[in-house]
């Protein structure tokens, strides 16, 4: 990421924005952004899909209101055009979802930079092209900028800032407060195979194929160990959190170089990162620092650690989830 200074006006309120591509993700990315007060331009070559656009918006609306005026207010905010070169007049930003194409993202963000002033930014919603690729063809390079919701994107929060070598700094700044403008949170990462969330994401399902292949564990014994274990504590804390108030470093270090020594797997060999707190005395909240800094007594921290936990859990269970999805 290059720290070039490059001056992106602030996203406007009530601002203009088009997005490209009006099939799933184009349609709840659209929607999202009415919702939070956004003129959107809706383009598409298919006219089929941009006409059915607002049938398949309301069930995506009914997650923001039950009241129907509303919803039909965020729907006068959508605007479809087929036509590109009309849709981008007068945007700040355009958001590309069109299929996970390399050749199909490239044309339309070459298109995208003839036709768009310099300050315009352009997103894509890729999950998995790098954006070195998809602006291969882009003279103004500097103004692209991966803005990835993970499914259902109107629900899910995080949503990944990706940038590449060419990015400045300034741009990802402006993703983050973008997204805290529609009520998501911003991680950055750098262009990389799987990016952040799914390389998190797919080490654990790997994990999970291996364990299925190999007859350790049935894929209801596997759910249920993650449902009642490690879900609920990444879903409050993240990992990182979730380690601090769970273990002592010394002990996750220990561990890993158990698992190491048993295995032989690289992926389980203790890191340079863990071991530096373990050197440091940097423990956790037993210890007051972690990978987080603790201000509160240990007492108290397991406390509220434990009342959290407990809440959720009986949320979840009086919920109960999985049966309310009728699956065998």
């Amino acid at each position: 990421m290059t720290g070039q200074k490059v001056e992106f006006p602030a996203a406007p309120e009530g601002g203009r924005i088009c997005v490209v591509g009006a099939g799933f993700m184009g349609c709840v990315i659209a929607a999202l952004y009415a919702w939070h007060g956004y003129e959107v331009v809706l383009c598409d070559s298919n006219s089929e899909t941009l006409a059915s656009f607002p049938d398949r918006a309301r069930p995506i609306a009914a997650t923001f209101t039950e009241n129907t005026a509303k919803v039909d207010e965020l729907l006068t905010r959508v605007t479809a055009e087929p036509s590109l070169e009309t849709a981008v007049k007068g945007v700040f930003m355009v958001h590309e979802a069109v299929q996970e194409k390399l050749e199909t993202k490239q044309a339309v963000f070459e298109t995208l930079d003839s036709f768009c002033p310099p300050e315009v930014v352009l997103a894509t919603n890729t999950s998995s092209l790098l954006l070195s690729d998809i602006a291969a063809r882009v003279a103004n390079k500097q103004r692209v900028l991966g803005i990835h919701y993970i499914t259902p994107g109107h629900i899910i929060r995080a949503i990944e800032i990706i940038h590449a070598e060419f990015t400045p700094s300034a741009l990802v700044s402006w993703g983050r407060h973008f997204v805290e403008s529609i009520d998501h949170v911003g991680v950055a990462c750098p262009e990389r195979p799987g990016f952040l969330i799914n390389k998190i994401q797919f080490a654990m399902l790997t994990e999970i194929y291996r364990l299925l292949d190999e007859g350790i564990a049935s894929r209801d014994d596997i759910d249920a160990a993650v449902r009642l274990s490690l879900g609920p504590r990444l879903a409050l804390w993240g990992p990182l959190l979730t380690e601090d108030l769970i273990v002592s470093k010394q002990t996750a270090l220990a561990v890993t170089d158990s698992l190491y020594q048993q295995t032989g797997d690289e992926n389980f060999k203790g890191r340079k990162a863990l071991r530096d707190l373990v050197e440091e005395g940097k423990m956790g909240a037993v210890s007051g620092q972690g990978w987080y800094r603790f201000d509160a007594p240990y007492s108290h921290i397991v406390e509220e650690r434990d009342q959290q936990l407990t809440d959720l859990l009986d949320w979840l269970r009086d919920r109960d989830a999985v049966n309310r999805l009728k699956v065998r």
